[in-house]
This record gives structure tokens, C-alpha cells and sequence, in this order.
């Protein structure tokens, strides 16, 4: 069938992700996707544009996944403090069981990039602000089952807790150990008690 593609674009766009996430914007040429991804600079090009539009694919991509698990958490049957560590654990043991540290391609490329890419710096804000929205859901469920004093402000929580799953994501990055994730975690944790 004539204009029909020999790859699976949603293939090459996963591996075009793992590639971005691992070394990063700058640290990736077009020949290194090409490499990566196994398809020609010709069929990258037609069928994603160009390596910034690929990039923003990537992150679109890896932001519907963490959106996905996210979801779980709004599911959650449990206390605030075991809706919380569940969230929290589920995030140290993916970002630990990482052989390459890549950490979070969200957290990456709010620091590579957002500063000085405003796509990129939507992009990152937009997601910033659904999980922020999500600690915001649970917070306000704890309120209404009685778990968290009406008093506390929801929104500076829900803050806190998207500061600490940042330091937490940072941290990973950087080969920081199970503990030292854990100890973060429960001290976040110990503002809920």
C-alpha cells in the first residue's frame, strides 16, 4: 500500500522518549535519533518535524503516562496518610527500580529546558498544576471525611506535597538512596498527623 509507514510511530515516538529522558534535549543530536529510534532522518522528519517538535511529543507523551497513574491515586480507598504514602511509595520504588537514574522527564525538562523554551515551559506548568490538583482533591476528600482539619489551607498543602514529590523525583536523578527518598517522605507525611 503505497504511503503507508514501515514503522509504528508510536514506537519510535516511546524510544525518541526514553532517548530525551536519559540525556536530554542538548544532549541528543538528530543522528542520535536517528539511531535511537531506527528510522531515517527523512521519515523523522515527515512524520514528527523537527527535534524540538519531537521533544514536545515526547514530553506530551510521558505526561499522559504519569496523568494515567496519577489517576490511581484519585481511586485510592484508604486514610490520607495511606493515599499519601501509597502515591509516594509507588513513585520512589519506579524511580529507584531505574537502572539509568533518568529520574522524571517532567522534572528534567522543567530544568533543562523551561527556562528558556516557553513551549516547554507550558507544557511543564500544565502538568505541574494536575498533580498539584490532585494532592488539591484528596486534601479537600480528607476535609469532608473529617481526616484533616478544615483550618488547613488545601491549596498551600497540595503545594507542599507537589515541592516534595519534586525534591523527591530530584533526588532519584541523582543516585540518592531508598532511605533517603523514605525519610523525605515521612517527614512530609508527619504534617498530616
Amino acid at each position: 500500500m503505497a504511503g503507508r509507514k514501515a514503522f509504528q510511530p508510536s514506537l519510535v515516538l516511546e524510544k525518541a522518549m526514553n532517548a530525551f529522558w536519559e540525556r536530554g534535549y542538548e544532549g541528543l543530536s538528530v543522528e542520535d535519533l536517528v539511531q535511537c529510534t531506527g528510522i531515517g532522518r527523512g521519515s523523522l522528519y515527515d512524520t514528527f518535524g523537527d527535534k524540538h517538535s519531537l521533544y514536545l511529543a515526547a514530553l506530551d507523551r510521558y505526561i499522559l503516562f504519569n496523568r494515567a497513574q496519577r489517576a490511581t491515586l484519585l481511586e485510592y480507598e484508604g486514610t490520607l496518610s495511606e493515599a499519601l504514602e501509597h502515591n509516594f511509595q509507588v513513585y520512589i520504588d519506579l524511580l529507584l527500580s531505574d537502572p539509568a537514574h533518568r529520574g522524571c522527564f517532567l522534572v528534567n525538562a522543567s530544568l533543562e529546558m523551561a527556562p528558556h523554551d516557553s513551549e516547554v515551559s507550558q507544557k511543564v506548568q500544565a502538568a505541574f498544576a494536575d498533580i498539584e490538583e490532585v494532592f488539591y482533591t484528596i486534601l479537600i476528600r480528607a476535609q469532608a471525611a473529617g481526616e484533616l482539619d478544615w483550618k488547613r489551607d488545601p491549596h498551600q498543602l497540595a503545594r507542599f506535597l507537589l515541592g516534595t514529590m519534586i525534591s523527591i523525583r530530584v533526588l532519584a536523578r541523582s543516585n540518592a538512596g531508598r532511605e533517603t527518598l523514605e525519610d523525605i517522605m515521612h517527614t512530609a507525611l508527619s504534617v498530616f498527623q
